[in-house]
């Protein structure tokens, strides 16, 4: 056979001894496969909707042909891309946590003016610089310092009973370092219903003084003797003391000594910083501010409040169902609470696996539609895709985000957004300038994001 005749039998030739692609109408374009990032190139026009243009300015939508990607919880929530306005940043350190937070809290004062209003619980003290830069009061609470807050303030609300009840009963099982039992329950209970009803102010300390003298109303409750009672209650009153005298003092232990504008103000600033270094007292510090800021949000006003919680883990330790009871208030207050932390495993890993609290934890994530993934350590990026319920590429991504990268999911809705900063958001928002300080070192970091 001639090569002519195989090419034809082979249907490479026709019967005209022409190719049979040519015999084809139109233009035969080879099969190609391409990323995005070529095609990105051939069609530079075609970019992701997202979500609008309503809210501040964020960075550039890397996944959406870099156009701009834009937030804001409370736009979103109207257009109805969200059902919640609570978000979850989430990031190895360095990975740019810090630097979107601040970025985002001062584009929102910027753009919404008085419409808006930030408050921060700042654990690490490291929120000065934006707080003097954005004209925002700081209240540091510290031992012996002058600035108070009273977690059990009496505001008006029909349920302050109840929650004052659950945060004392958080406060005192975080000390004890296990739930109370159902008579000491019933006493510090009992205590704080008591102290209600005249409808006046009072503080732990006259919460510690009620449940160390038991009235003789509940004694014929318990049906004990006085002296049952008393030594029943015997673990409360020490818990109580301990806060009052080493863990809260000078912080929670007196009345509200600070003003501030809720009207007009831009917000303020909490710095826990000199309990930091306490791994035993930063959790419950960080519980009765959580709950004061919490029950100070419970007001009418037509102002939309952004409330940022860092190292957001201490604040759940012992407190993950009150916690979770004021982030379902979120929509009724106008309130956006912003949880930061290094790793989502953070949130659940505060108590053990298959109890209450470790549920309710869970449950935390499950309520905030909002997560900001940026780079995870790579023993946390399996832990990231279960949690979150990332794509094979996300899971990917989470593991190699360069500094100030990160996935923004929206439900079920995702984009990989750079943030922009300016120059003045860069010398604000840095947390690493001794780090990256010349002195003592012939290198320099040319990074401009923080932690």
């Amino acid at each position: 056979m001639t090569r002519n005749a195989t090419r034809k039998a082979s249907g490479s030739l026709g019967d005209d001894g022409r190719p049979s692609w040519r015999r084809r109408s139109g233009l035969r374009v080879e099969r190609h496969r391409a990323t995005m990032a070529h095609l990105a190139s051939v069609y530079p026009a075609h970019t992701d909707t997202g979500f609008g243009e309503r809210g501040p300015y964020i960075g550039v939508n890397v996944t959406g042909g870099g156009s701009g990607f834009f937030f804001d919880p409370f736009e979103l929530y109207q257009s109805g891309h969200l059902t919640n306005p609570n978000v979850l940043v989430t990031g190895d350190i360095g990975s740019g946590k810090s630097a979107l937070v601040k970025a985002f809290l001062g584009r929102e004062l910027a753009v919404y003016g008085p419409r808006r209003m930030v408050t921060i619980l700042d654990p690490k003290g490291e929120y000065g610089p934006f707080a003097a830069a954005r004209g925002l009061p700081v209240v540091r609470l510290h031992p012996g310092g002058a600035d108070r807050l009273n977690p059990m303030e009496h505001r008006g609300d029909p349920t302050e009973t109840v929650n004052r009840q659950s945060l004392a009963t958080a406060l005192v099982a975080g000390v004890l370092g296990r739930p109370l039992d159902p008579t000491e329950d019933a006493v510090l209970g009992w205590a704080i219903t008591t102290l209600a009803r005249p409808g006046r102010p009072f503080t732990l300390a006259d919460v510690a003084a009620t449940v160390a003298d038991p009235a003789d109303e509940l004694v014929a409750l318990s049906r004990r003797t006085p002296l049952e009672l008393a030594q029943a209650a015997t673990p409360v009153v020490f818990a109580l003391d301990k806060l009052l005298t080493r863990t809260l003092a000078g912080m929670f232990d007196g009345p509200t000594s600070v003003r501030l504008d809720w009207d007009r103000g831009p917000g303020f600033v909490i710095d826990l910083s000199a309990a930091y270094g306490d791994d035993e007292a930063l959790p419950l510090v960080m519980l009765a501010a959580t709950s004061w800021l919490a029950a100070a949000h419970q007001r009418d006003s037509p102002r939309r409040v952004i409330q940022v919680i860092d190292e957001a883990w201490a604040a759940v330790r012992h407190g993950a169902r009150h916690f979770q009871g004021s982030l379902k208030l979120s929509r009724t207050y106008g309130v956006s609470t912003w949880l930061v932390c290094h790793r989502p495993a953070d949130l659940t890993a505060q108590a053990d696996d298959g109890t209450a609290t470790a549920k309710i934890a869970a449950g935390l994530l499950s309520d905030i539609q909002t997560r900001v993934v940026f780079r995870q350590p790579p023993d946390q990026v399996p832990v990231a895709a279960e949690l979150f319920a990332l794509s094979e590429r996300e899971r990917t991504w989470t593991g190699q985000f360069p500094r100030g990268r990160a996935l923004w999911r929206l439900q079920q809705r995702g984009a990989v957004v750079h943030t922009v900063l300016t120059d003045t958001e860069q010398a604000v928002t840095d947390t690493d300038q001794k780090m990256r300080s010349t002195q003592g070192s012939s290198l320099t970091n040319s990074g401009t994001d923080s932690a």
